[in-house]
């Protein structure tokens, strides 16, 4: 059974099966009451959808099981916690009441009784939609959420459930000296860590530092890094959680080379629990030019970058830093790992043609595949890393929506098209031990995480036992190139002179002249005669130019005599008068 996604069109959500059935397995028609939002869980066992009046969460095996129905209307957004047990939804505040708590978490690892009204275990006031939710740890046994310049953290016990803040477990201070962090992010590791992020102010530099989560006041860091050049930054831990990489961005290019103001990348990592072994900060050395993207391996040791003005770089550092590898530069923007960690994809999407490259890692980064992904807005690796998903995606794109399934050879196995698709995603297997007719997770524990090479669904194939779905061989039949043609660009501009040459079986021509180069007749016949002046002598053009201005000269003293007024340039140019008969006279004309 290969890796299932989930698609979410205009009129309804639907779920297909992997490769190679592409089945489809369920639709929720939303034709009656449109959806607002919809989301997958990150552990795969729950789907989320929002209309004008619910919000309706489904379970099961092909999601299709009604799990509960949240009495609360017009939410705009939906966020699932790493481990899914909690949902949190986002509606629009109230003009009329200013207490209306629109942010709501619910709880959905227990079972919902038939007739009993599901509440919510937290609420609050959040009018921004920007960084509105909970951040949780990876298995949702830590809550924290920032209160003015006070981050809490409060440790949940999912037999209580009580969302006390007033009383955290743990609490972190932003420093005093007006620079307040304005982001932070847990890691994703067993015992997790804070990394917080305080920009650049009144001449005092920007500094980015993990914390440990220890009871009480933390105080202590674990590593640190202060820079300059820094008004926003973009955080990503790697999975183990003991490395974060920090994209520091700044509004304005002091060398007025881009738009988008400068970019720097800075890594922070640190080793054993709470880094009671020491921790690290480097800077990464990269081209001049911004940071297109950049990414984690799987496996935590290794991290890629693509940067630099177009042909970017892309180059693969380590833990330290230090250069692993790097590739020619090329026109790329997009690098993905594959989950398992071998193989890399590199595409060049949005602005760009859309080709993609597929790399394997334990070959020394050797070229798999080539193939062109044009008018891509989606790319995305399967769970289990044999296959490549790509969409063209609304409002991105207005027309030829659909998606590609491709495998990792570069092979297109299924395609679908549709009048607009909203969003496409991959529907994760569940890491945590749960039966199939069940949702609930009994225990939470790192130990009984399912490793990914063990729930990985997608088979291991080459190209030649690869099935190629019907679609795939009939969008192929249709967009197949003539012979002809083959290695042209199709579509592309092509000059005057090389649409003659093609017409002409390559052989460029020229209009008006025949094969050996001689001028046809009826374009001679028709030439007309030369004129009188291309048969003057040199001096008889310079005699005739001189008269020109002599004349031009007697015209302007007759405005003169006239008593019309002159301007400067009129009057120096009478004054040339002496100058124009001197070199008339030279040429033997003679004044009457």
């Amino acid at each position: 059974m290969a890796s299932q996604f989930y698609l979410k069109t205009s009129q309804d959500i639907e779920l297909f099966q992997g490769y190679p059935e592409f089945q489809q397995f369920s639709s929720e028609d939303g034709t009656q009451d449109a959806i607002i939002a919809s989301l997958l869980s990150p552990c795969g066992r729950f789907v989320a959808f929002s209309t004008k009046t619910a919000v309706k969460v489904f379970s099961g095996e092909k999601l299709n099981r009604l799990l509960v129905q949240l009495p609360i209307g017009d939410v705009y957004d939906l966020k699932f916690s790493p481990a899914g047990n909690f949902l949190s939804t986002w509606q629009r505040p109230r003009i009329n009441e200013d207490q209306f708590q629109n942010v709501k978490i619910w709880y959905l690892n227990t079972t919902f009784p038939a007739g009993e009204t599901p509440v919510p275990v937290y609420e609050y006031i959040y009018k921004s939609q920007n960084a509105w939710t909970i951040q949780f740890s990876k298995l949702d046994n830590f809550a924290i959420r920032l209160f003015g310049k006070q981050l809490k953290i409060i440790k949940l016990d999912f037999s209580k459930l009580n969302f006390n803040f007033n009383d955290p477990f743990a609490t972190l201070d932003q420093p005093q000296d007006n620079q307040n962090f304005t982001v932070y992010q847990v890691s994703p590791a067993e015992f997790p860590t804070i990394c917080t992020f305080t920009p650049e102010k009144s001449g005092k530099p920007a500094q980015l530092t993990i914390w440990p989560i220890t009871q009480g006041a933390i105080t202590k860091k674990i590593a640190s890094k202060t820079f300059f050049k820094a008004d926003s930054c973009q955080l990503k831990w790697n999975q183990q959680g003991n490395a974060v990489l920090c994209l520091a961005i700044t509004d304005f290019d002091a060398q007025n080379k881009s738009y988008y103001g400068e970019n720097t990348l800075y890594l922070l990592s640190f080793q054993g629990v709470n880094g009671t072994l020491g921790g690290n900060s480097v800077r990464v050395s990269l081209t001049n030019g911004p940071v297109h993207d950049f990414t984690w391996s799987p496996t935590s040791r290794q991290f890629g970058v693509i940067a630099g003005y177009m042909p970017a770089t892309v180059t693969f550092f380590d833990m330290r830093g230090n250069v692993v590898h790097s590739l020619p530069q090329q026109s790329k923007n997009t690098m993905l790992f594959s989950p398992t960690g071998r193989y890399i994809l590199i595409g060049g999407f949005g602005n760009l043609q859309g080709a993609v490259e597929i790399l394997d890692r334990h070959d020394k980064f050797k070229s798999v595949t080539k193939f062109e992904a044009t008018n891509t807005s989606v790319c995305m690796w399967s769970p289990g890393g044999e296959f490549i998903l790509t969409a063209t995606t609304s409002p991105r794109l207005r027309v030829d929506n659909g998606i590609k399934v491709w495998h990792a050879s570069g092979t297109l196995v299924y395609t679908k098209e549709f009048k607009e698709l909203l969003k496409v995603d991959w529907r994760n297997p569940c890491p945590f031990k749960i039966t199939a007719d069940d949702h609930i997770v009994r225990d939470f524990n790192f130990s009984d995480l399912v490793d990914a090479e063990k729930i990985a669904l997608d088979p291991k194939l080459n190209r030649t036992q690869l099935q190629v779905h019907e679609s795939a061989v009939a969008f192929q039949a249709k967009n197949k190139r003539p012979a002809s043609s083959a290695g042209k660009t199709a579509g592309g501009y092509k000059p005057p002179h090389a649409r003659r040459a093609d017409a002409n079986g390559g052989q460029r021509t020229v209009p008006g002249v025949t094969a050996n180069g001689k001028q046809k007749a009826a374009v001679a016949a028709s030439t007309p005669p030369a004129s009188a002046a291309s048969t003057m002598s040199p001096e008889e053009k310079k005699l005739r130019s001189l008269l020109k201005k002599l004349r031009s000269i007697e015209a302007l003293k007759q405005r003169q005599v006239d008593g019309d007024k002159l301007e400067d340039t009129q009057l120096l140019k009478i004054e040339t008068e002496p100058k124009v008969l001197q070199d008339l006279q030279a040429l033997g004309w003679r004044q009457e």
